[in-house]
C-alpha cells in the first residue's frame, strides 16, 4: 500500500507567491468551488452515460463487452486530471488544467484593468453606484428622496 504525500498549501496554489495574504485564500476557495461544480457536473453527466455504455457493452460488446465501458473509463480518467480537484497535478509543469485556464482568464482581466479597459470602467461604475446608494443610506437623507 502506498501512502500520500502530504501536501501543503504551498502545493495547492502554483500561480500565488503571497502566502500570507487573505486574499489569496479566498482566491484558492473561489477556484475551489468552482472545480468542485466543475467536478460535479461530470459525475452528472458520467452517471446515465456509464449505464448506457456498459449496456453497449452487454448487448453489442461481442469479444470485449468492457471497451465502450473502457473508453469512457479513460475520458474520465483525462477529466479528472484536468479538473485537479485537490492539486495532486499541480507540479506537473505546463499541463493543461482547470486552474490554469482560470489563471489565464484572470491575467487577461488584471491586463484590460491595467489598460483602462472593459474591467476598469465597470470598476468605475461599481464605485460610483456603491457611493450613491451609502449617501442615500445615511441617516437623515432617507426623508430627502
Amino acid at each position: 500500500m502506498t501512502t500520500m504525500p502530504r501536501l501543503t498549501g504551498q502545493d495547492f496554489d502554483i500561480v500565488r507567491k503571497e502566502r500570507s495574504s487573505r486574499w489569496s485564500l479566498v482566491r484558492r476557495l473561489l477556484i475551489f468551488q468552482v472545480k468542485l461544480f466543475t467536478d460535479g457536473l461530470r459525475d452528472l453527466f458520467l452517471s446515465p452515460i456509464s449505464f448506457l455504455f456498459a449496456g453497449i457493452g452487454i448487448v453489442f460488446g461481442g469479444r470485449d463487452p468492457h471497451a465502450a465501458f473502457n473508453r469512457l473509463m479513460n475520458a474520465g480518467q483525462i477529466t479528472d486530471n484536468w479538473i485537479d480537484l485537490f492539486g495532486h497535478h499541480a507540479r506537473e509543469g505546463d499541463r493543461p488544467s482547470l486552474e490554469r485556464m482560470i489563471d489565464e482568464v484572470e491575467n487577461a482581466l488584471r491586463a484590460d484593468h491595467a489598460r483602462g479597459g472593459v474591467t476598469a470602467e465597470a470598476e468605475r461604475r461599481f464605485r460610483t453606484l456603491a457611493e450613491e446608494l451609502m449617501r442615500r443610506a445615511q441617516p437623515g437623507r432617507a426623508s430627502e428622496n
